[in-house]
């Protein structure tokens, strides 16, 4: 994006510059500091924001937060071209189309980052944990107890049997990633170690339901 064209000649820029309000001239700045945070979260932030409310650590609403911000910027940007329009410092014409374009940038980010995952790629959903929590290699079973926390809740909390049982494996890493996993989806730590976790586990997520 550009800043404003200022009129042809010294007088009609100093002119113009003086018809707007000093918030209006301070409105780029604004403006340009909403598009680098909704695009740092958008970029940088989006991918741990998912794991998060994948995790159930944060609600759904926080993955809106890009996109609000990416909005408030579209919204500013037609008030701001809207402004210079009709101050004289800047063409109707040329305005409509970069409105229209921001707009249309903003919808596509907005719907990209509101579209679940799964929906994205049709016919490529995630792997079923239960069969590789259940398989013969220790690595295969390590990795899908780790995976078991990065899972929506729902197919979480499906797997705290297993996990549970994977306490006693005879793998030190398969036994670390199920209590990580299972603390994770707790929020704390109820079995904490020693022979009587298991047990203590199961206590607890027979207490809470599961």
């Amino acid at each position: 994006m550009t800043t404003p064209e200022r009129p042809e000649g010294g007088g009609g820029a100093r002119a113009g510059r003086a018809r707007l309000p000093r918030a209006v001239r301070a409105a780029w700045q604004i403006l340009f500091a909403l598009l680098l945070a909704s695009a740092a979260l958008t970029l940088f932030g989006l991918p741990e924001l998912q794991r998060a409310v994948a995790a159930g650590r944060w609600p759904p609403l926080t993955l809106a937060i890009g996109p609000a911000l990416l909005l408030l910027f579209a919204i500013g940007y037609a008030a701001y071209r809207i402004v210079l329009v009709r101050a004289g410092r800047y063409p109707a014409g040329k305005a409509l189309v970069r409105i229209a374009l921001i707009a249309a940038v903003a919808g596509v980010v907005v719907g990209l980052v509101l579209t679940p995952p799964d929906a994205r790629a049709p016919g490529q959903g995630p792997v079923d944990l239960s069969s590789a929590l259940l398989s013969s290699e220790p690595d295969v079973r390590a990795l899908a107890a780790e995976v078991a926390r990065q899972r929506p809740r729902a197919e979480g909390l499906a797997a705290v049997p297993r996990l549970v049982a994977l306490l006693e494996d005879p793998s030190p890493e398969v036994r670390r990633q199920a209590r990580a996993s299972l603390v994770a989806l707790a929020g704390r730590d109820a079995g904490g170690e020693g022979p009587d976790a298991p047990a203590r586990w199961r206590d607890y997520w027979r207490d809470a339901g599961r």
